[in-house]
């Protein structure tokens, strides 16, 4: 009798966006995520510009920054949870209290500050995502 095992591997690589107004932060977490073996498959330096991205490359996930200029991400999140349904939208800020819980109230899937260590930062996303 012949036994085989069947490894379930993901046909794709994550699909990422990263939204913060800061370049530094937006190019860390994308060198960080694709170390992992996520794909970034755009950055947006405000909620506006995020949503476009979101629009277009339609992620698995999202980082979301909240004090951005043009739209922040308090009033991005709502229009992104719309556009991707099926994404896991993560709120990264150094916002703490009750903006965490208004923010996952709002659709957001997951809140981590910054500031939080970037192997947790990749470990949570890997959570999220069942990878």
């Amino acid at each position: 009798m012949e036994v085989s095992m069947v490894v379930v591997t993901r046909q794709r690589p994550v699909r990422a966006v990263v939204i913060d107004d800061t370049r530094d932060i937006r190019d860390l977490l994308s060198i960080v995520l694709t170390r992992s073996g996520m794909e970034v498959v755009g950055q947006a330096g405000d909620g506006q510009a995020g949503i476009d991205v979101v629009r277009e490359e339609r992620p698995d996930v999202v980082l979301l920054d909240l004090a951005m200029p043009v739209m922040d991400g308090i009033e991005a999140l709502p229009v992104i949870r719309e556009l991707v349904p099926e994404a896991r939208i993560i709120v990264l800020s150094a916002f703490s209290g009750p903006v965490r819980e208004q923010v996952l109230a709002s659709g957001a899937d997951g809140y981590l500050e910054k500031g939080t260590p970037l192997k947790a930062i990749v470990e949570y996303l890997e959570a999220q995502v069942g990878d």
